[in-house]
């Protein structure tokens, strides 16, 4: 059997496509032709260059195959063409879902995101029946997988055999962008100070993300939403794990409210005036944070058979692949890291 991924080029899209190899699944992979494919490097697919909003494209990377796992977007706090989000994330799923479907496609698994159900307030355990949230943060990234979400949902209600699959924080090996979780645990080790924002987010292993999808393909239900992941934890607490398995002793420092916003303007406006690139932070990702991106994901577990690896191991395997990539910088961090990542973890993990 045969199976094409959207986006298997990317973080979570990458270890999906070796999820299902070592189910025997034959994998075509519709990537950009500019992407990164480092994390596919050796494997046995079928590489499609193409954009989910070429139609031809599509078409040729579905050729053969009987399941669909459509996870290509963009992530990104800022970009010089914002509007290029919104057509990739929403009139790039709508034109996938309905070629498959023009094609035949049997099933379709569809990554969304925890922007869909998080920011319900601190102390708030998001679940799959939680409303939108994030409307008045300015995320536009939020609001483009909001009209891309109801679209899914609108399509699956015309019969198409659509599950959905919305993953939370990923983290683990193969996360070469970084994401901002993988960039919290470069910068706790590179910076002198590990600087974080006062929020808990729910995280999850990247590998265990990928199996999710599967088994979403396999168990879930038509038109049906499942949260992937599993431990609530705070960024300071995420840096502070990441600078004991370094070996590291260095202030873990909250920036007040203040000043966490004039960084977010900041950054921003160098981004749009001068450097022409996305920032690190925006007043959005800040009131973002305020909200928390906790959440309850014990549907996937229930209904899914989901088993999570601890989060210990997977901030240990992502600090090993950042220091063998070049993403770990500090000298003696560097090598804490390497010299502890193939012996048990520290006691005090």
């Amino acid at each position: 059997m045969r199976a094409m991924v959207t986006g298997g080029a990317g973080f979570i899209g990458s270890n999906l496509v070796r999820a299902l190899l070592q189910r025997g699944v034959e994998v075509s992979v519709l990537h950009l032709p500019g992407d990164n494919l480092i994390n596919l490097r050796g494997l046995d697919v079928r590489l499609v260059p193409g954009s989910v909003l070429d139609s031809s494209a599509v078409r040729r990377a579905l050729e053969g195959c009987r399941q669909l796992y459509h996870l290509a977007a963009i992530f990104a706090l800022w970009l010089p063409d914002m509007d290029l989000m919104r057509r990739v994330n929403v009139e790039g799923t709508v034109n996938v879902l309905k070629t498959a479907r023009a094609l035949g496609i049997e099933k379709t698994v569809y990554c969304s995101s925890i922007a869909l159900f998080g920011g319900q307030g601190p102390g708030r355990l998001a679940t799959e029946d939680s409303p939108y949230a994030l409307g008045d943060t300015g995320s536009y990234y939020a609001e483009t997988k909001k009209m891309a979400h109801d679209a899914v949902l609108d399509i699956a209600r015309e019969g198409m055999n659509i599950t959905i699959a919305a993953p939370c924080g990923p983290l683990g090996p193969g996360d070469y962008g970084p994401t901002p979780t993988g960039m919290a645990l470069t910068s706790a080790i590179n910076l002198p100070v590990a600087l974080h924002i006062d929020t808990v987010s729910n995280m999850i292993d990247v590998r265990d993300v990928a199996e999710g999808h599967v088994l979403a393909m396999e168990k879930g239900a038509p038109g049906r939403s499942y949260l992937l992941g599993r431990h609530n934890i705070s960024y300071g607490e995420l840096s502070a794990m990441a600078l004991r398995f370094a070996g590291l002793r260095k202030p873990v420092i909250r920036p007040p409210r203040f000043l966490r916003f004039f960084a977010g303007h900041a950054a921003r406006a160098y981004s749009r005036i001068i450097s022409r690139r996305p920032p690190l932070l925006t007043p959005a990702e800040v009131r973002i944070a305020e909200k928390g991106l906790a959440a309850d994901c014990s549907r996937a577990e229930r209904e899914l058979g989901l088993s999570v690896r601890p989060l210990e191991v997977s901030v240990r395997d992502a600090l090993v692949w950042f220091s063998r990539n070049g993403y770990i910088t500090h000298k003696k961090g560097l090598q804490n890291i390497l010299r502890g990542g193939d012996n048990p973890l520290p006691a005090d993990l």
